[in-house]
């Protein structure tokens, strides 16, 4: 991404409603389906400017990885310093971990089964890996490539992606399902009249930035015991298990 995609991700991620009410639906999400302990260590792969990995770092012994130095950079304003720098594969030797999260990342890679594969190995025996990708190529739009998407996943390309790589799916699920109507609009209206859509980094008025929040996070009850039939968003927790 741009360096100044950074620097807005950094300044709305506290605020903005999908980055506030996403963060709070995984960490309940963590709580119910898989409860670590404090001890257990965590791996963010994709870390970003550091926004849910600080979250992480008050709950479990949590550290973070991403190839731009601008959003280890990010991270280090935050007062977080178990960071590296650089591709997964060069990650430095260490015990293994307990979860690896990868948070809307997966879409960014050219390889993804190869980055899976490379994650799998720095998991300990029975150690789970959380994923969160966008969902449908059909919601292609400017925005996908202002972040620069390779792909968005299906349901079926996500598990068949996991699997592949050696994990055993306990839990997927589309997320972000009550907006979907009202996004699925916006693009086809985008796309039709050849106009462009509106910056999705872009904070919202008070008013619309607070309900659309609250729609979203109301999901946060409902994903651990549940599958969403449809969202912008697909949510997949799985172990580690399987073939190599």
């Amino acid at each position: 991404m741009e360096d100044q995609v950074y620097r807005l991700l950094y300044e709305v991620e506290n605020e903005h409603w999908w980055f506030t009410a996403r963060k709070e639906i995984l960490l309940r999400y963590l709580d119910a389906r898989l409860p670590l302990p404090p001890t257990a260590r965590l791996l963010d792969v994709g870390c970003g400017t550091g926004a849910i990995l600080e979250s992480f770092s008050r709950r479990y012994q949590a550290f973070g990885t991403d190839t731009a130095p601008q959003a280890i950079a990010f991270c280090r304003e935050r007062g977080l310093r178990r960071l590296h720098c650089g591709t997964l594969d060069t990650y430095p030797l260490s015990e293994p971990f307990d979860l690896i999260t990868m948070l809307d990342m997966l879409e960014h890679v050219e390889d993804d089964d190869g980055l899976l594969r490379t994650g799998r190995r720095l998991l300990s025996e029975g150690g789970h890996i959380l994923i969160a990708v966008p969902a449908f190529p059909s919601l292609w739009s400017r925005h996908d490539e202002i972040l620069h998407h390779k792909r968005r996943y299906t349901r079926r390309s996500l598990r068949r992606l996991v699997e592949h790589a050696g994990f055993t799916v306990e839990h997927l699920t589309f997320l972000n399902c009550f907006l979907f109507p009202v996004a699925w609009m916006k693009r086809v209206a985008a796309s039709a009249t050849g106009t462009g859509e509106a910056n999705d980094l872009e904070i919202p008025t008070r008013p619309l930035n607070t309900t659309l929040r609250e729609v979203f996070r109301i999901e946060r009850r409902i994903l651990p015991h549940a599958s969403l039939p449809i969202g912008l968003s697909l949510l997949c927790l799985a172990r580690k298990g399987g073939r190599a």
